[in-house]
C-alpha cells in the first residue's frame, strides 16, 4: 500500500471535486466533506465506488466538472485503505496555498549526478516516483537560441553562436553561465519581460469602450522596462505601482510607476455616469490585484461570498476600501449637459532634461531680444497709445470684485494682475472710469501676457495650457453719482465681435450671442497677448462722471481665467482703431522692415517654438484628501449599500496589513514574508512562460478551483529561495534556465510522449510556439531591419486602410511611423483596445481590456497567412534576401542557404532541407532575378513552423 501526503495529494482532490456539494454550505445526500468528523461517518468505499465509474453512469462523481485522474483516484484508494485519515494539522479551509511556505528538504533520487541545481532535484524524484527517464540534453545551438529567445525575445547572432558552441566544447557549464549572465543583462531583457507585465497590467494607449480616446501612458511602459532591466527588487517593483504616490517624498519615477492601476479602460461616452464609470474601475483595480499577485479570482466575491475559495464578500469590500480614495477619471464636461463627459483623469510630467535645457535657451533668447526691441522702441517717436489704436483710450480701473477673492494689481499700463492661487472658475465685475464726452462705440479687451503668469499666460491655469475661456462680457453704463456696485446702468447691446485669435470651436462670437456655452479662447497661442473688440449696436455718449461696469464670465473650469487684464473705449470707427501688429505697423511707417521689426519677428518665432515644447505626460494615481467611506454592495450593486467596511486584508491570510489603511499598507502587505501567495504566484507565472504551463497550470487561480501544483515542493523552495535572494527575479531566471531540467532536448517522442503527453512531469525540454511580438520581432532581427531604440510614444507599423475609422466613436488618423521607427519591437506598437494590431492578434495578442495573465496559443490558417502576407512580413521577406545577397557575395547556393537557416534557426540545415531549399532557387531562378528568388527562400523560412517555435 502506497503512502500519501493528505494535505498535498488527498485534500486538494476534495476541495476541487467535492467541497461544491458535499462542503461547508451544501451537504447534498446527506454527505459532507469539509472537515475530520464529517468524513469519518462517511461510506469511503462507496465514494470510491462513485469517483471510478464510467462518466456515461448517471451515478459517477463528481457531476460536474473534470472526472479524477488516474493518480488522484489511487492516492485516494491509498488514503481510504490506511484509514481514511484527516490528520489534525490540516485545518478545514485551509487550502495548500494559504499556508505561508517553507523551504522543503531535497528528496532523494537515485541519479543524482544528473541534478545541476535544486530545480533538478525536484524534478527528477517526480520522474522516478513515476517511472520516466528525462531527456538528453539539447545541442548547444538550439539550447543558445532558446535561452536568447526567452531571455530577451530576440535569436542569437551567429557570431554569439559560434563563440558559444566553441566555449561550450571547451566547458558547458561555464559557457552556459557566461551566456546566461550576458543575455540577463542585455537591454532587450526588460523589453521581453515587459509584455507578461504589461498584459497583467492590462496597459493600453486607449482609454477603451465605443469611444476608445487615445491616451497618454507610455511613461508607464518605460518604466517597467527600466524597472526590469535594473532588476528592481519584485517587493519594490510591487510597492511602487501599487503606492509609488504614497512612499514619503516620491520621486518622480515612483509617481510614474502607478500607471499600473492607471491603465484601467475608462469610459467617456456620451450618457455614461460619472460615477458608476469611477467604481467599475475600482472594482477592476481589486480584481486585478488579486489575479496578478494572489493567484485569486477575487471577483466572484463582489456579489456574494466566494463560493470555492475562503473570500468573503466583507473581504472584498474590505479590499476595495484601498483603492476607494481615488477621483473620478470620467466626469461631466458641462454640469448642465447630463450626457456630456471628459476624461479628467491625473496625469504627471515626464522628466526630459533635455526638455528643460532647451526651454530656458529659448527664454534667455527671448528676454534678450526684448531688451534690444525696448531699446530700439525708446528710440524713436511713441507708438499709438497703448491698447490699439488712434481710436482707443486705455480705461482705469475704480472698484474690481471676484467670485473667487482672487485679487487684483493695477500695473502702470493701467492692466490688472490677478494674483493668488489660480481659481478654477470665475466672474470678474470691475467699475472703470469713462472719459466725460465723445461717443462710445465699442470695447476693446485685452488678455495680455505676463512672466508672473504660468506659461507666461495669460490664461492662470497650469504652465503646459495657460488657456483662458472667456464665456460672456456684460457691460453697463452707471450714470455719474449713481451709487455703488448694485446701482442700476443702462445695458449695453453688442452687434459683432473680432479678434486677433480665436480658438477652433471657441469663436471670438461667443462673447456677444445669447448662448452661455460659447465663448473665446486662444488654445494653442500660448504665452502670447490677445485682443476682442467688441463693437456696440448704438454708439453712446457717456455723461459726466459715468462709469463703464463690467461682467466676465469665466465658468469653464481648470483654472481658465484671464491671467491679465486691459479695457479700453473705442471712440470712433472700431475697424480702425484695433491694433496693429508691430511688424506692420513699423513697415507702414517707414519704407521697409525696420531693425526692431526683425527683432520682433525673431522673438515671436521663437515663443512659438518655446509654446510647442510640451513635456510629455503619463497617467498617475493620486489619493484624496480625506478617504471616501466604503460599504458593501448587496448582490454587487453599488448603489445599494450594506454595512459599511474599513481597509483591510482577507482573513483566510493570517499576516494583517500595518500601518495606515492607504494603498501602502496594501502593497507592503503583498510582498510581505507571510503572505503565501505573491511568492509562489509569481514564480509560478515566470516558469509557465519558460515552460508553456505552470507548476501549477492555472497560472490565475490558485484557489480550491485551481490545478495542484504538478511539484508542490519545487514550488515551494523557489517561492522561499526567491524571497531569501531579496525579491530577485534575475536569480531566479538564471536558477531555472541553468538546470538540466531547461536544457533537455524537446523532442516528442518514447514512453515519455505516451505516458505524459503534456509534459507535465518536464521529462522533455519546453517546446512552444512563440508569443506575438517575439515572432514579430524575430522576422525582423533575421532580416536586419529591427531598430532596436527602446522608449518613446508608441509606433504605428502598416495596417489595413481605414482600420481605425470603422471602430470607436473618435476617428483618429492612423498614420504610419516613418522609416526605421516602424521597425521598433513589437512592445511599442500603439495598442488602441477597440481595434488592436490585426498581425498581433492573429497571434493572440490581448486587446487588454482587463488584466491577462495567460495567453491562449491557437493554430489558425489566418496566422500562416499572416506571415505570408502582412506587409510587415512581406518586407522582411525582401530585406533578409537583400541580406542574404550582401552578406555572401560570390558564394554558392549551398553556402547561402546554410547562412539563411543559420540566420533564421540558429543551425546547419540537416541534407534533406538543403535539397528542398536548392529546389525551391532553382525554380525560381527561371525568371532570372536572382533577388525575387532568394526573397522566396526567405519567405518560406520565415514561414517555417521551426522559426516561429521556441524549442
Amino acid at each position: 500500500m502506497m503512502a500519501v501526503d493528505f494535505s498535498k495529494e488527498v485534500h486538494p482532490v476534495l476541495q476541487r471535486a467535492c467541497f461544491e456539494c458535499h462542503g461547508a454550505e451544501q451537504g447534498r445526500g446527506g454527505l459532507r466533506l469539509h472537515e475530520r468528523q464529517a468524513v469519518a461517518k462517511a461510506d469511503h468505499q462507496e465514494i470510491l465506488r462513485r469517483v471510478t465509474l464510467p462518466r456515461t453512469d448517471k451515478e459517477a462523481m463528481p457531476r460536474r466538472g473534470e472526472p479524477l485522474k488516474a493518480d488522484e483516484i489511487a492516492a485516494l484508494r491509498s488514503w481510504i485503505e490506511a484509514g481514511a485519515k484527516w490528520p489534525e494539522a490540516v485545518q478545514a479551509g485551509r487550502h495548500w496555498s494559504y499556508v505561508p511556505p517553507v523551504r522543503p528538504a531535497f528528496p532523494e533520487v537515485k541519479e543524482a549526478a544528473w541534478s545541476r541545481n535544486p530545480v533538478d532535484i525536484f524534478v527528477a524524484a517526480r520522474l522516478e516516483k513515476e517511472g520516466l527517464a528525462h531527456s538528453a540534453e539539447a545541442e548547444p545551438e538550439v539550447l543558445l537560441r532558446r535561452l536568447s529567445l526567452d531571455i530577451t525575445g530576440l535569436p542569437p547572432a551567429i557570431a554569439e553562436v559560434d563563440a558559444f558552441v566553441k566555449a561550450w566544447r571547451q566547458d558547458s557549464e561555464r559557457a552556459l553561465n557566461g551566456a546566461v549572465d550576458r543575455l540577463l543583462s542585455s537591454r532587450e531583457f526588460g523589453v521581453r519581460w515587459a509584455r507578461p507585465w504589461l498584459d497583467a497590467a492590462r496597459y493600453a494607449d486607449s482609454h477603451g469602450f465605443q469611444r476608445d480616446d487615445l491616451r497618454e501612458i507610455w511613461g508607464f511602459r518605460d518604466w517597467v522596462v527600466d524597472a526590469l532591466n535594473r532588476n528592481m527588487r519584485f517587493d519594490q517593483f510591487t510597492i511602487e505601482q501599487v503606492a509609488g504616490d504614497l512612499i514619503p517624498g516620491a520621486r518622480p519615477e515612483q509617481v510614474i510607476a502607478t500607471g499600473f492601476h492607471r491603465c484601467t479602460p475608462t469610459n467617456v461616452e456620451a450618457g455614461t455616469e460619472p460615477e458608476e464609470s469611477r467604481i467599475n474601475q475600482v472594482l477592476d483595480r481589486v480584481n486585478t490585484t488579486g489575479t496578478v499577485w494572489l493567484g485569486t479570482t477575487l471577483e466572484c466575491a463582489q456579489c456574494h461570498n466566494h463560493k470555492y475559495d475562503p473570500f468573503s464578500q466583507r473581504d472584498y469590500y474590505s479590499l476595495l476600501a484601498y483603492f476607494n480614495n481615488t477621483r473620478k477619471e470620467a466626469e461631466r464636461a458641462n454640469p448642465k449637459v447630463p450626457g456630456s463627459i471628459k476624461f479628467d483623469g491625473v496625469a504627471a510630467a515626464l522628466p526630459d532634461p533635455t526638455l528643460e535645457v532647451r526651454r530656458r535657451e529659448l527664454q534667455s533668447q527671448i528676454a534678450g531680444l526684448e531688451r534690444k526691441a525696448d531699446v530700439q522702441a525708446k528710440s524713436k517717436e511713441p507708438a499709438a497709445p497703448a491698447g490699439g489704436g488712434g481710436g482707443a483710450k486705455v480705461l482705469k480701473a475704480v472698484s474690481i470684485e471676484t467670485e473667487s477673492g482672487a485679487e487684483a494689481e493695477q500695473q502702470p499700463d493701467q492692466s490688472l494682475l490677478f494674483t493668488g492661487e489660480a481659481p478654477d472658475k470665475d466672474v470678474y465685475e470691475i467699475d472703470y472710469e469713462l472719459p466725460e464726452g465723445g461717443m462710445l462705440s465699442g470695447l476693446l479687451v485685452e488678455a495680455l501676457s505676463d512672466d508672473s503668469l504660468p506659461g507666461r499666460g495669460p490664461g492662470r491655469g497650469a504652465a503646459a495650457r495657460p488657456n483662458f475661456v472667456l464665456q460672456h462680457l456684460e457691460a453697463a453704463l452707471v450714470a455719474g453719482g449713481g451709487g455703488g456696485k448694485d446701482a442700476a446702468g443702462s445695458r449695453l447691446r453688442f452687434s459683432t465681435a473680432h479678434a486677433d485669435f480665436s480658438q477652433k470651436n471657441f469663436p471670438v462670437e461667443g462673447l456677444v450671442d445669447a448662448d452661455p456655452q460659447t465663448g473665446w479662447a486662444i488654445m494653442p497661442r500660448f504665452g502670447e497677448s490677445h485682443w476682442a473688440a467688441l463693437e456696440l449696436a448704438e454708439p453712446m455718449t457717456a455723461g459726466a462722471g459715468a462709469r463703464l461696469r463690467l461682467r466676465l464670465v469665466q465658468g469653464y473650469g481648470g483654472g481658465r481665467v484671464i491671467g491679465r487684464l486691459r479695457v479700453s473705449a473705442i471712440q470712433g470707427e472700431v475697424l480702425a482703431a484695433l491694433p496693429e501688429e508691430p511688424e506692420k505697423k513699423e513697415e507702414a511707417e517707414g519704407d521697409g522692415p525696420s531693425e526692431e521689426v526683425g527683432i520682433r519677428r525673431q522673438i515671436s518665432s521663437l515663443k512659438k517654438q518655446l509654446a510647442s515644447l510640451k513635456a510629455a505626460t503619463t497617467e498617475v494615481m493620486s489619493e484624496l484628501p480625506e478617504p471616501r467611506m466604503t460599504a458593501v454592495f448587496k448582490r454587487g450593486v453599488y448603489t445599494d449599500l450594506g454595512e459599511p467596511v474599513k481597509a483591510g486584508t482577507p482573513e483566510v491570510i493570517q499576516v494583517k496589513a500595518e500601518g495606515p489603511p492607504n494603498r501602502l499598507s496594501l502593497a507592503r502587505w503583498l510582498v510581505s514574508r507571510g503572505n503565501p501567495l505573491t511568492a509562489r504566484v509569481t514564480v509560478n507565472r515566470w516558469w509557465a512562460e519558460l515552460f508553456g504551463r505552470g507548476i501549477v497550470a492555472t497560472v490565475e487561480d490558485f484557489g480550491i478551483k485551481g490545478s495542484a501544483p504538478s511539484h508542490p515542493e519545487l514550488l515551494d523552495w523557489l517561492a522561499v529561495e526567491f524571497m531569501e535572494s531579496g525579491w530577485d527575479m534575475k536569480h531566479v531566471l538564471k536558477l531555472v534556465v541553468t538546470s538540466r531540467t531547461y536544457r533537455q532536448r524537446s523532442r516528442f517522442d518514447g514512453a515519455g510522449l505516451r505516458a505524459d503527453p503534456e509534459n507535465i512531469l518536464l521529462w522533455r525540454g519546453p517546446r512552444l510556439r512563440m508569443d506575438a511580438e517575439m515572432i514579430r520581432d524575430n522576422a525582423l532581427a533575421v532580416s536586419g531591419l529591427l531598430n532596436l531604440r527602446q522608449g518613446g510614444p508608441p509606433i504605428r507599423p502598416p495596417q489595413p486602410d481605414g482600420l481605425w475609422a470603422k471602430v470607436g466613436g473618435q476617428q483618429y488618423p492612423y498614420e504610419v511611423s516613418p522609416g526605421a521607427e516602424q521597425h521598433r519591437r513589437g512592445l511599442y506598437i500603439v495598442l488602441k483596445r477597440g481595434s488592436p494590431y490585426p498581425s498581433l492578434v492573429n497571434f493572440d495578442a490581448s486587446a487588454r481590456t482587463a488584466c491577462v495573465v495567460k495567453r491562449s496559443r491557437s493554430n489558425t490558417p489566418l496566422q500562416a497567412l499572416t506571415l505570408l502576407n502582412d506587409p510587415v512580413y512581406v518586407e522582411a521577406a525582401r530585406a533578409f534576401a537583400a541580406r542574404l545577397l550582401k552578406e555572401t557575395p560570390g558564394a554558392g547556393v549551398d553556402a547561402r542557404i546554410r547562412h539563411a537557416v543559420r540566420l533564421a534557426l540558429a543551425r546547419e540545415p540537416r541534407p534533406e532541407e538543403l535539397g528542398v531549399f536548392k529546389a525551391l532557387i532553382e525554380q525560381q531562378m527561371r525568371n532570372g532575378d536572382e533577388t525575387r528568388a532568394w526573397q522566396a527562400v526567405a519567405t518560406a523560412l520565415l514561414n517555417l513552423d521551426e522559426t516561429i517555435t521556441k524549442g
